[in-house]
């Protein structure tokens, strides 16, 4: 695999690969080496995605070399769609038939969000989920350890849209369901307080027709959901097969 690109800003660290197999692996050889060796238990918020899916392959793959604990991590998800966790829309689905599974993940190490119940009652047992886990009273901000993110070519991330932007940078509970406009509509997300508070967050970005939006928000430019994440966080990680020249 060829080095990836670096390219550094005040708020953010980017990291340029060739391709989307080598991102992934980027991805997957990063997040290895980040955990390897085992630090305590950790909070790991998953996101979706066609990348996610390789890189989910890409980490059962390289961890049969690698001494990771992986019963020391705890998963949860940036956001997830309001159907029954089975099925193939599932956010849950994909990382248990991809990663869990192959690794032998517990399910004592699984949070996910009660899929295929009404998005109300979903997200209030969310929320009392995630209260529960990281304790502190109802106004505190539970603090992740690593929240994995994607991007859609409209600039949103998790489930938080463009056409919400006002309303969403408004919100403060930990998570909430949301109407999203594209299918399928009703999920719940992971709200902008968690991600600002995330003590790593790191942003996959692969497809060519992401890329205006990418650059806008890595410049400051726009009034994307990514770019409001960049402009609330000093620490951000880009990872991505989009071109970075002239960043």
């Amino acid at each position: 695999m060829s080095k990836p690109i670096e390219v550094s800003a005040d708020r953010w660290t980017a990291w340029q690969y060739s391709n989307p197999q080598e991102l992934a692996s980027g991805v997957a050889e990063r997040f290895l080496s980040a955990v390897e060796g085992g630090a305590g238990r950790r909070s790991v918020a998953l996101s979706g995605g066609r990348i996610t899916e390789v890189v989910y392959r890409e980490l059962v793959s390289k961890s049969e070399s690698r001494k990771v604990a992986w019963e020391e991590l705890d998963f949860f998800w940036a956001d997830e769609r309001c159907v029954p966790l089975e099925d193939a829309a599932s956010n849950f689905r994909l990382a248990q038939d991809l990663l869990f599974g192959p690794l032998g993940v517990k399910d004592s190490q699984k949070f996910p969000f009660a899929g295929g119940k009404e998005p109300a009652l979903m997200s209030q047992e969310g929320q009392a989920m995630i209260r529960q886990y990281f304790g502190g009273g109802d106004s505190e901000v539970p603090v992740f350890d690593f929240a994995f993110l994607g991007m859609g070519e409209d600039g949103h991330i998790a489930s938080l849209f463009p056409e919400n932007r006002d309303s969403d940078l408004n919100r403060t509970e930990p998570c909430y369901d949301v109407i999203a406009s594209k299918p399928p509509p009703n999920r719940i997300t992971l709200s902008y307080p968690v991600f600002r508070q995330a003590r790593e967050v790191w942003l996959i970005v692969s497809g060519a027709g992401k890329a205006p939006v990418l650059r806008d928000a890595l410049q400051g430019k726009g009034h994307t959901p990514l770019k409001e994440l960049l402009s609330m966080r000093t620490n951000t990680r880009i990872l991505t097969d989009l071109s970075l020249d002239g960043l």
